[in-house]
Parts: structure tokens; C-alpha cells; sequence
């Protein structure tokens, strides 16, 4: 426990989202005490779930220990404590959104325009299967945050792969990039034609490009006999699309994308859009790659007839993260 704050300093995306966190705490939820830094509740208000939103708090915190039962997603300690958490703010926006499918179609069709009917409840923290990139151990291996299935307009069964990010500085690199690697991979590899020179080829043995050439969705004319353009912040990009092809064709739904949900004024992680500018360059169907602002979420809470819904929880959403 710690009565004086320690924080983050100057006018960055993260300093001010730290001060937001601390009034928050101080403010809305009243509570003077706190674990070493201002935005870290301590651990009896962590338990009693403090980090979620309010009116629909009990709730919240029973889906995410209904999905930590589950097995590997779940860090408890940081999205039951951290209030910068980005897996918090994916239960905070969704978990709530679950407890009523057509005011969560209604969301969606704001955010994305082509959706008709959400068919299913929004899967938590999915993990796939081993056999799509055959790297899932532990708590290591690509999944997703958040996993959508829902009707078009024109009735096609479609899914669409979320990441969120909050006060991240970057997305997830190559392991390979790693400075403590053992085998770390120089920075400018040329790939060769048949990516036998990637270490996740030819040392991990997952399907990272498999899936990726058969997806067609890569201009791979662009990626081969070049620097590979996915040992930096690309490379998350580049696994959670590759992922939302093979999970489409694993259940048999022809439509999918895939979505990355994030503060516009978080400019160190797409580094002011041009990490996700790069990224679609790389792309045959750059359409099948959405970016949605939290900005756009308070547009679409904004927008919808939520007559009848919780409008203290769409209030209380924005208040925090918008």
C-alpha cells in the first residue's frame, strides 16, 4: 500500500490517461488507498472488482472469473488491479454488451455498417486451436481478445477478430526481435522466396506462414526477398489477420475480419497511423482490416436508441476510457 502517488510525467497519451485513472479512483470510485501507484488499486478493491464499471460491476467480474476458469487469457492480478488494463477495458466494453445481443447488433452495425444479427455471445480472451499455428503452450500462443460472430446484411455467417489496446506503446513483436534472444533475428533478414529462413519455420515449426500464403490475403510479392516486414510492430497485425482467416475457415464462415479497438490519441502505438497505413499496403483486401477509435464507440453510444438498455454503463464507458 502506498499513500503517495507515483506517475508518469509530461503531456503523453499515457501520462494523461494515468491522471484520468487517478481522478477515477479518487472521484467516482472513492478510494484514497492504493497499491504503490495511483492507478494500481490495492488488493481487497481489485477482489471486489472495483475495476469494472460500475452499475454492471458484479457482473463484469463474474465473466471474467467464469472465463479465468477457462484456462490460459486471463491475467487476474493486472485486469483486476491495473486500471490501464486493456483486458479490462475489453471486459468493461463487452461483457455488458453480452447481457443484450440486439443492442450489441445495433453497436456493430454503427461500428462496421454490414451486420445484421449478432448470432452468438462475443467470446472472451479466445484461444484457438493448436492445429491452426501450432503454438499454443502454457500461456504462450497467438489468440485474440475478443471474437464476434454475426449475420451480414445479405444473411452470410461472418466473424470478426478483436484486439484492443489501451495505453500500449506497440504491438507485439517477433520473439526473434527480442534483444535477450539467443537466436535473435537481424534486423534487416531478406525472406526467402520459400520463408525456409524464418525462425518460426524452420525452428518453431508453426504455420505462421502457411496459413498466411493460403489465406491469399498478403501480397507476399511485397513481403519476399525483402527485409520481413513483420519482425517489428507489424507482426501482431500479421498473426491476428492470418488467425481470422483460419478461424473462418476452420468453422466454416465465409466472411471475416479483423479489428483493432484503441484510443486515436494513443499516437506511440500506430505511431499517428502509420503502423496500420504499413500494414494495409500489405494487404490484397485491405477492407478485411478495421481500426475503431474509442472516439467511434462514443459516436455509436451516442447514435443508438438505447431505450430500455443500461445508460449508465454506455455513460459510465465513456467517462472512463473516452
Amino acid at each position: 500500500m502506498n499513500n503517495k502517488e507515483v506517475y508518469t510525467t509530461g503531456n503523453s497519451f499515457r501520462a494523461i490517461a494515468e491522471a484520468n485513472a487517478r481522478e477515477y479512483r479518487k472521484s467516482i470510485l472513492q478510494l484514497t488507498v492504493f497499491d504503490k501507484y495511483g492507478h494500481i488499486l490495492d488488493n481487497i478493491d481489485a477482489e471486489k472488482g472495483m475495476n469494472f464499471l460500475p452499475s454492471l460491476r458484479n457482473e463484469i467480474l463474474d465473466e471474467v472469473k467464469k472465463r479465468n476458469s477457462l484456462g490460459k487469457g486471463i491475467d487476474m492480478v493486472r485486469t483486476t488491479k491495473n486500471m490501464l488494463s486493456s483486458q479490462a477495458m475489453c471486459f468493461n466494453l463487452f461483457a455488458p454488451l453480452n447481457k443484450d445481443l440486439a443492442f450489441a447488433t445495433q453497436f456493430f452495425k454503427q461500428l462496421l455498417g454490414n451486420v445484421s444479427k449478432i448470432t452468438k455471445k462475443i467470446q472472451y480472451e479466445y484461444t484457438p486451436s493448436k492445429t491452426i499455428f501450432n503454438d499454443q503452450s502454457g500461456r504462450g500462443g497467438v489468440d485474440c481478445d475478443s471474437l464476434l460472430t454475426y449475420t451480414n446484411d445479405i444473411g452470410q455467417e461472418s466473424i470478426l477478430v478483436i484486439e484492443t489496446k489501451y495505453v500500449e506503446p506497440d504491438f507485439s513483436n517477433c520473439g526473434f526481435r527480442k534483444r535477450d534472444h539467443d537466436d535473435r533475428c537481424p534486423l534487416n533478414t531478406i525472406l526467402e522466396p520459400d520463408l525456409s529462413n524464418c525462425r518460426y519455420h524452420y525452428k518453431k515449426r508453426y504455420n505462421y506462414w502457411k496459413v498466411a500464403e493460403e489465406s491469399n490475403l498478403f501480397n507476399m510479392d511485397l513481403i519476399t526477398r525483402n527485409p520481413c516486414p513483420f519482425g517489428g510492430h507489424l507482426w501482431q497485425l500479421w498473426t491476428n489477420m492470418s488467425l481470422a482467416y483460419a478461424l473462418a475457415k476452420e468453422k466454416g464462415i465465409s466472411e471475416y475480419y479483423y479489428a483493432v479497438v484503441c484510443p486515436e490519441e494513443n499516437d506511440m502505438l500506430s505511431n499517428n497511423g502509420k503502423i496500420f497505413d504499413m500494414f494495409r499496403d500489405l494487404l490484397k483486401y485491405p477492407e478485411k482490416f478495421k481500426v475503431i477509435y474509442l472516439s467511434d464507440i462514443k459516436l455509436a453510444f451516442d447514435t443508438i436508441d438505447n431505450k430500455g438498455f443500461n445508460k449508465d454503463w454506455t455513460n459510465e464507458f465513456i467517462q472512463r476510457y473516452c
